[in-house]
C-alpha cells in the first residue's frame, strides 16, 4: 500500500476534525460545558479518546474551535442572507422561518445558542472576547437590511440598530420556547404527528410576534 499523499492526509484531518465538532455539539447540547467529556465526545464520533486529543489539546480548546466554527458560519449565513435583492421585509420574513426551522430540524444546534452565552466564560477571558462586540457585528447586516427597508417603504421607521435587535430578540426567544415546547410533548408521550400540529401554529405565532417589530404601520 502506498503511502498517503500530502493532501489525502489533510482531508482525513478535516474530516475527523468535523465528526468530533459535530458530535460535540450533541454532547454539548445535552449537558453544558461543565458536564461534557471528552470520553463521551469520543465515544458519540466513533473514535479513540487518544485519537480526539491527537486533533484538541483539552476540552477547551475542542469547544473554542466549536464555538468559533458555529458563530462564524451564523455570521456568514446572516451576512448573504441580507445582502440578496428584493424587499427587506420579506428577507426578515425568510430569515426567522429558516432559523425557526432549524429548532425543529436539528434541535442540537439551537440548544447550543440556548446554552452557551452561559459558557462563553469558560472558554474566554472578558479581555478575550466580548458577547456584546460579536453581537453588534452579528447584527450588523439586520441593521443595514432594516436601513434599507425604511428607504423602500417596507419597513415603519425607527431605530434601525434597536428595531434589529428586538427583531432577533423576538426570533431567538421563539426558537427557546420552540425548542421547550418540543421536548416537553415528547416527555408527555405525545406522537410525532401530535407534535407536529402543535408546533405548527406556534412556529406562525413566532414569526408574526418577530415581524411586528419591523412591519409598517
Amino acid at each position: 500500500m502506498s503511502p498517503r499523499t500530502k493532501e489525502q492526509n489533510e482531508e482525513i484531518r478535516k474530516q475527523r476534525t468535523q465528526e468530533i465538532l459535530q458530535a460535540a455539539i450533541h454532547v454539548y447540547a445535552e449537558k453544558g460545558y461543565a458536564a461534557s467529556e471528552i470520553g463521551e465526545i469520543a465515544e458519540r464520533a466513533g473514535l479513540a479518546r487518544g485519537l480526539v486529543y491527537h486533533y484538541f489539546k483539552n476540552k477547551q480548546t475542542l469547544f473554542r474551535e466549536l464555538f468559533e466554527h458555529v458563530m462564524e458560519k451564523t455570521q456568514q449565513f446572516t451576512k448573504a442572507h441580507f445582502e440578496q435583492e428584493g424587499s427587506a421585509f420579506e428577507l426578515f420574513n425568510m430569515y426567522a422561518r429558516i432559523v425557526c426551522r432549524q429548532v425543529l430540524e436539528e434541535p442540537a444546534v439551537s440548544r447550543f445558542f440556548s446554552r452557551i452565552s452561559l459558557d462563553v466564560h469558560y472558554l474566554y477571558t472578558a479581555e478575550q472576547f466580548s458577547p456584546f462586540k460579536w453581537v453588534k457585528s452579528f447584527l450588523q447586516p439586520m441593521t443595514q437590511a432594516v436601513e434599507k427597508g425604511m428607504e423602500q417603504k417596507t419597513i415603519r421607521g425607527g431605530d434601525a440598530s434597536l428595531m434589529a435587535m428586538q427583531f432577533w430578540g423576538a426570533v431567538s426567544q421563539g426558537m427557546n420556547y420552540l425548542d421547550q415546547t418540543q421536548q416537553d410533548l415528547a416527555d408527555q408521550g405525545a406522537t410525532a404527528q401530535e407534535i407536529n400540529e402543535q408546533l405548527k401554529g406556534l412556529f406562525e405565532q413566532v414569526i408574526e410576534s418577530a415581524l411586528f417589530v419591523i412591519r409598517p404601520e
